[in-house]
């Protein structure tokens, strides 16, 4: 296929079908009786060939009536001599002729499938390139707000005043978390490095970076495997996983594994909280059910990552009840001297 899409093959391929027709139809003048054979061959070649380039309509119409006019006159002048039946040559014209507009279809809905895929394309960068830009530009004002926030908190002396300035820094807070999610939501989608990355040592990394701020026990359970993608963006799905089952569990411990299963490596996260509710999801960014909602932002992140590696994300019932998310990506030989994250 890569030589054919050459521009130089390209050119020659016109040319080259003239000369074949040619001769098809030189055959179909020196063999009665057996013109059939070369009069096939050439209608299945200007398929092809129009396959191949895809003429514009007025090219291929033309294209037609010629070759229907050169191969159809040796078929009339044997039907005249009786070699060939009138019917053969009106049902082959017309079986041809179908074949053709058959072909002129398909490649009118392949162009078609290319300009939806481009619109959608140009669609998703411009709103990957609109929510980058929303994310700096909403830093700048909530640190600033922040800061006077703390400020007044600081001077004040009446008590309601300094709860209402730590509700304020609490949305602030939340607001920058929002902004943070959303830069990373932007770039979810971009495995920006490729690299081997170790999957047992991320999980650990992950776990371990947890354990202070979670509360209650994060544990790993991870054998050895390795995957090609971008260790920052797995890192960055993994803590929303468990950042989500921080928030709907109190004191029931989070459980990281990582493992070999076929040709994936599995990644899963589990707690025992709420769990997914019966009720199936009404939009791409919830989380299955109500029960263990993650935020849509999170699920949007970590279905990101997932899809720019190439892998599986599902959801399941935990061992205790609880939720169990999981994902597969495709396992990966190491190259020769290629870095491993530790």
């Amino acid at each position: 296929m890569s030589a054919i899409a050459s521009p130089r093959a390209r050119r020659l391929i016109f040319p080259a079908w003239c000369v074949w027709s040619a001769l098809a139809v030189g055959l179909m003048w020196l063999d009665p009786g057996l013109e059939t054979v070369p009069f096939h061959l050439v209608w299945v070649s200007l398929a092809i060939v129009y396959g191949l380039q895809a003429w514009p309509l007025r090219w291929a119409l033309t294209a037609c009536v010629v070759i229907a006019v050169v191969t159809g006159v040796p078929l009339a002048s044997h039907a005249h001599d009786g070699v060939l039946a009138y019917e053969a040559v009106a049902e082959m014209s017309a079986l041809f002729l179908v074949m053709v507009w058959q072909v002129r279809r398909r490649i009118m809905a392949a162009e078609k499938a290319r300009r939806v895929a481009e619109r959608e394309r140009i669609a998703k960068r411009l709103q990957q390139s609109f929510v980058r830009l929303a994310s700096h530009e909403l830093r700048t004002p909530i640190t600033v707000a922040r800061g006077y926030a703390e400020l007044l908190r600081e001077d004040c002396t009446q008590p309601h005043l300094v709860e209402d300035a730590t509700v304020v820094l609490d949305e602030l807070g939340k607001l920058e978390r929002i902004s943070g999610r959303l830069l990373a939501l932007a770039s979810s989608h971009d495995a920006q490095r490729t690299q081997t990355v170790q999957v047992e040592a991320l999980v650990h990394r992950v776990a371990k970076r947890w354990a202070p701020v979670a509360g209650r026990p994060v544990h790993a359970e991870a054998a050895a495997a390795l995957v090609v993608g971008d260790d920052e963006r797995l890192e960055t799905a993994l803590d929303c996983l468990v950042e989500n089952a921080i928030i709907h569990t109190e004191c029931s411990s989070i459980v990281l594994r990582a493992f070999r299963q076929g040709p994936w490596a599995v990644l899963e996260v589990e707690d025992d909280g709420p769990g997914m509710a019966s009720q199936p999801p009404t939009s791409e960014l919830e989380w299955p059910g109500s029960g263990n909602a993650l935020h849509g932002l999170g699920l949007a992140i970590v279905r990101g990552v997932v899809d720019a590696h190439g892998g599986e994300l599902a959801f399941g019932e935990g061992r205790d009840g609880g939720l169990r998310v999981t994902i597969r990506l495709p396992l990966a030989s190491r190259p020769l001297g290629a870095p491993v994250r530790p």
